[in-house]
């Protein structure tokens, strides 16, 4: 209903104004916010972070003087998040940027600039505000230790800005913001009355208008609106704006309302749910979307890696927090995924960021107590960091505090015992079923393949990527059952017995390649004890739900559906909870193992497999 009809506790439709823009209306939410919201849309930046105008090399453009300028002290400043689309354009290079600190000469190349961008311009003025920080201007691009000051401090540049300005209209950055200017007819509203005073007006919804936006699916992009405290977005033909207390459009008269759309990200730095939820569903977000240049995978990321890193207490590998490796190292394919390839793809398969399309990372159990619990007690594997000249611990406790001041035992993953162990688990031994092995032999002399010449050359480039760790190693039989998803596949112990699941990275399609190829069995790596709430499948629950009905019975062939399953033995509680091993399938190319996929098996069929004991093997992991 139309404002002047509705009723006064109901939101109310508002008139679009045809013969103008609505720069009075987006002003007075930049205004409203910064009155009334107060710290609730304080910028997501942690306070040990330093302010950007303390990074060399980050200019911005001063819209008074039409110039870049260094970025002064305190200063407050508008940023722009839009697609560049495949079009060449004009941008700052080292041959023109000594001109453009030239008092107007953005004035004088106006119609050289997009139209994307002209637009923000003009209304940065119109909102008040003199600096303005766009990528294409304000970073060098032929520089490439100016674009790294700039790229891989995003999550300061946009966290730290008073607005970010979203154009999520079009296709490019000459697509323009299209509500600076009056509205075409194919813009207006539909107007219907049904009373001599009642009317209804069309509105817009801004969700669906971005579900469907080039920009919402981006790769550069996601970051940008990921730290934005405020933004003002265009798309869909209208202009929306969205802070962490309230959702505002300009064909909806709602300002006297709060619409809360707070986010949920972590605002404290602990382990648990509160930080693992949000780190998952960023990092499926960001995997869902599209880069030009699939190299551009840990750049366009390195913002949102850096916040992480700081709430986890951790370094970020390859976009894996290490105070949580065993836990980020479970991450899973949600449709079949394609290696990273292309001019400078040199990303390890071990992370989401050596494929192409949308990852999930693995649940994690509720609760701080609850995941330090799993690290501690559930996990075994040291994992070393590998090339020619260094081997080093992946994490290491005593390293990774040093320099974090504060950093306090419950901020990390890992925890040091009492004993001299810079692992940070409890137990210094593995055991199964009584038994125990030695986590590592004593020193990577027996590792042969790291002798390899071939190996060691290529490894030059590749500083980080290779792990190398010892676990239990085993081959099992795969097959595809049709009434699970493309993405799922069953695996066998060698009498046939259904064993477990495995998610494969690429798609039933490379499988069965493989199999044709004559790849049988396959090999599994033991990761982790599997928590009885990571089964997420359909067949998992069910299988679950046969299993609870076979009693303490051991290796009895059980018909469900006809196909057999595996008895998981005596059900102690701790038993029954962590009944399974996390397991990567992996596959050799030379001396060198690469991931192709995760799942679950049961322990007895690993242990009946290893019979009679288990194989400590090194694996080494690229």
């Amino acid at each position: 209903m139309l404002e002047e009809d509705a009723p006064k506790p109901y939101a109310q439709g508002r008139l679009i104004q045809r013969e103008q823009a609505p720069f009075e209306v987006m002003k007075s939410w930049l205004a409203r916010c910064l009155k009334d919201h107060g710290p609730e849309c304080k910028n997501l930046a942690p306070e040990s972070w330093i302010t950007p105008w303390d990074i060399p090399g980050v200019r911005l453009l001063d819209v008074e003087e039409a110039c870049l300028v260094k970025m002064p002290k305190n200063c407050q400043y508008i940023t722009l998040s839009y697609v560049w689309g495949t079009t060449p354009s004009f941008m700052t290079t080292k041959a023109n940027i000594k001109e453009l600190e030239s008092p107007g000469i953005l004035q004088t190349l106006a119609q050289q600039l997009p139209r994307t961008i002209r637009d923000t311009i003009d209304l940065v003025k119109m909102m008040g505000y003199r600096f303005l920080w766009v990528d294409r201007l304000c970073i060098v691009q032929d520089d490439e230790a100016n674009v790294q000051a700039n790229v891989w401090n995003m999550d300061q540049i946009y966290g730290q800005s008073m607005l970010v300005i979203i154009a999520a209209d079009g296709d490019d950055a000459d697509s323009g913001l299209s509500r600076t200017r009056p509205p075409t007819e194919a813009q207006q509203q539909t107007i219907l009355r049904i009373g001599p005073t009642l009317q209804l007006v069309t509105v817009t919804d801004s969700r669906t208008v971005r579900a469907t936006s080039t920009h919402r699916h981006r790769g550069w992009t996601y970051q940008e609106e990921f730290f934005a405290r405020r933004k003002l977005i265009f798309a869909g033909d209208r202009v929306f704006f969205v802070c962490d207390m309230a959702r505002w459009q300009e064909d909806i008269s709602s300002e006297g309302r709060m619409m809360q759309s707070k986010r949920a990200w972590p605002s404290k730095p602990l382990l648990g749910d509160s930080i693992n939820l949000p780190y998952r569903t960023s990092v499926q977000d960001y995997t869902s979307r599209q880069l030009t240049f699939p190299s551009d995978v840990m750049n366009a990321f390195a913002g949102v890696s850096n916040y992480w890193a700081e709430l986890f207490g951790a370094t970020m590998k390859y976009g894996l927090p290490n105070s949580v490796f065993d836990w980020a190292v479970l991450w899973r394919a949600l449709q079949p995924l394609r290696q990273r390839q292309g001019q400078g793809c040199t990303f390890p398969t071990w992370s989401w960021a050596g494929w192409v399309g949308p990852v999930l990372m693995h649940r994690a159990s509720e609760g701080h107590e609850a995941m330090q619990h799993w690290l501690t007690n559930h996990t075994w594997i040291i994992w070393y960091q590998w090339s020619p000249s260094l081997t080093a611990l992946l994490w290491d406790v005593n390293h990774e505090r040093k320099g974090k001041a504060g950093l306090i035992e419950a901020r990390v993953g890992y925890r040091a015992s009492n004993t001299i162990d810079p692992h940070g688990r409890h137990h210094i031994r593995f055991r199964i079923d009584g038994g125990s092995q030695d986590r590592v032999p004593d020193s990577f002399v027996e590792v042969e393949g790291l002798n390899d010449p071939h190996l060691r050359s290529s490894l030059h480039t590749k500083s980080g990527q290779v792990l190398v760790f010892w676990t239990m190693s085993a081959k099992f039989g795969l097959k595809k059952d049709e009434k699970l998803s493309d993405n799922n596949w069953t695996i066998l112990d060698r009498r046939g017995l259904i064993a477990g699941h495995i998610v494969p990275d690429r798609g039933a399609e490379a499988m069965q390649a493989e199999i044709l190829d004559g790849e049988r069995p396959f090999e599994l790596i033991a990761l982790s004890d599997s928590f009885q709430e990571y089964f997420h499948t359909l067949r998992d629950m069910a299988l679950d739900s046969a299993l609870k009905r076979l009693g303490t019975r051991k290796y009895p062939k059980a018909q469900w559906k006809g196909m057999s399953v595996i008895d998981t033995g005596p059900k102690t509680e701790d038993a029954w909870l962590y009944k399974s091993y996390n397991v990567m399938l992996i596959h050799w190319q030379g001396p060198l193992a690469v991931r192709r996929g995760i799942g679950t098996i049961f322990k007895q069929a690993m242990n009946y497999a290893l019979d009679p004991g288990p194989v400590w093997k090194p694996i080494i992991l690229g």
